[in-house]
């Protein structure tokens, strides 16, 4: 016959609820790749950081800053551009790091496949743009022709939602001839840091 002991039935209990936990898990960090194109299975672009400031100069507000795709070169697969940035303001800012960059369906519309994840992000340095003057970024974007259909759902995009470096507010630039998948997971993007 077995005894039971006073008090073994709350500490067994406690011991059942300290293995289960209750301190939440950390969410997995966004991924900054340096490889090639990843398959559409890849994870989300990581979220854009503050720039460091050059002295007397701030940050590139949204606000003052014009987006334009130039320079569509085809590479295998892909199409490789120059995003443009240009200072459109009265008073010089930086950029640092990489932008946000996603294929949509409009101006306004929704986001298109996955957001561009983020290459070369450690070869980022602070940019110092003076009133007018321009600094770009290397956007490769695959065809969505490339993928499955099952996997892509392939659609029409109107152009691309960018989120210039550090900032929340996003520009809409226009461009022709894009081809996107409605599929959440086709990863299509890849962009580099803002150079000078």
């Amino acid at each position: 016959m077995r005894r039971w002991i006073p008090g073994a039935g709350a500490l067994i209990l406690g011991l059942l609820l300290t293995a289960c936990g209750t301190t939440p898990h950390p969410s997995p960090s966004p991924r900054v790749s340096s490889s090639p194109l990843p398959s559409p299975s890849a994870s989300q672009s990581p979220t854009p950081e503050a720039s460091p400031s050059a002295a007397g100069a701030t940050s590139c507000a949204t606000s003052q800053l014009q987006a334009t795709l130039t320079n569509g070169q085809g590479a295998a697969g892909s199409i490789i551009y120059s995003l443009q940035f240009q200072n459109v303001g009265q008073s010089s800012c930086t950029l640092f790091g990489n932008p946000g960059v996603s294929l949509v369906a409009s101006q306004s519309g929704p986001q298109l496949g996955a957001a561009a994840i983020f290459v070369n992000h450690s070869e980022a340095v602070t940019v110092t743009l003076q009133p007018g003057a321009t600094a770009s970024a290397t956007l490769q974007i695959a065809e969505a022709g490339n993928y499955p259909q099952s996997s892509c759902n392939e659609a029409p995009a109107a152009g691309l939602r960018v989120y210039p470096p550090g900032q929340t507010a996003s520009l809409f630039v226009s461009q022709s001839g894009l081809q996107a998948c409605r599929d959440s997971s086709a990863q299509l993007l890849q962009v580099g840091p803002v150079t000078g």
